[in-house]
């Protein structure tokens, strides 16, 4: 390759990084401006839950912008692009309530984990659940042979569309990774996420499996949500495995989100 044509090919290169970097630009600050205009719309909804103190200093501190900035800077733009509204909407309004919920340490909790639940279910359904369902349709038609909650529960979802729960999910990656007994459906969820190793390495990695270990077990998203209050400390502990300060690439939500990548 002579001189010249190498320099050509490197101006190509660098006309279409400069076309890129444009367009990455041009996604940035429409991502920004549709999660701002996300953050409004929720905040007015959500104040009105708020005491006139908590309401003007939730104005006064420019909490709306604060959360525009933290959740756009966390998850970048092309995360954010891929991410269904529902689950943006859930996580701000859960951003919303835990301002709220710091204000008034003596308030109900529930309002955050509720929509942080809420963004954890549709990311399994959209990122997981819908592809499982598929596979199985497509390549196993199998039927329920076994008096077995997990399978009986795997069969409704994949015959009658039912949500795969956060705490049945873990509850399959913690059998496949101890290599317990598996049944039909079982088997092909294993199969399946072995198909599509860039799932399984995000569903099997142990920092990732150490926070939904821990989340699963405070019971928060379940028995502590229907029998009595949830406490400032207890959804501060919760959101840390979720979220963990819009800080940790490591927590729960943005590793749901990152399964987008998976090309199917």
């Amino acid at each position: 390759m002579n001189i010249q044509k190498l320099q050509s090919e490197i101006n190509d290169l660098k006309q279409k990084n400069k076309e890129l970097n444009k367009k990455l630009f041009i996604a940035k600050l429409w991502m920004e401006k549709e999660v701002r205009e996300q953050v409004k719309k929720i905040s007015k909804r959500k104040i009105s839950a708020m005491t006139c103190r908590t309401k003007d200093r939730f104005f006064a501190e420019n909490v709306e912008e604060m959360i525009t900035k933290t959740v756009s800077d966390f998850f970048g733009e092309m995360l954010l692009l891929n991410t269904p509204t529902s689950v943006v909407n859930n996580i701000i309004s859960a951003e919303v309530a835990y301002f709220n919920l710091r204000e008034n340490p003596s308030a109900d909790g529930l309002w955050v984990i509720t929509s942080y639940h809420k963004a954890i279910d549709i990311l399994i359904e959209s990122e997981i659940t819908k592809w499982f369902r598929k596979f199985v349709l497509k390549q196993k038609h199998i039927k329920l042979r076994q008096n077995d909650l997990l399978e009986k529960a795997l069969n409704s979802v994949v015959n009658k569309w039912y949500i795969l729960s956060v705490w049945r999910l873990y509850h399959l990656i913690k059998l496949i990774k101890n290599n317990d007994k598996l049944y039909d459906f079982g088997t092909a969820f294993k199969e399946y996420i072995e198909k599509y190793q860039y799932i399984r390495e995000i569903l099997f990695n142990n920092a990732f499996y150490d926070n939904f270990s821990k989340l699963i077990n405070s019971e928060i998203l379940w028995k502590k949500r229907h029998v009595w209050k949830i406490s400032f400390v207890e959804a501060r502990e919760a959101r840390k495995y979720l979220i963990w300060d819009f800080k940790d690439v490591n927590s729960l939500i943005y590793k749901f989100i990152e399964i987008w990548k998976v090309d199917f």
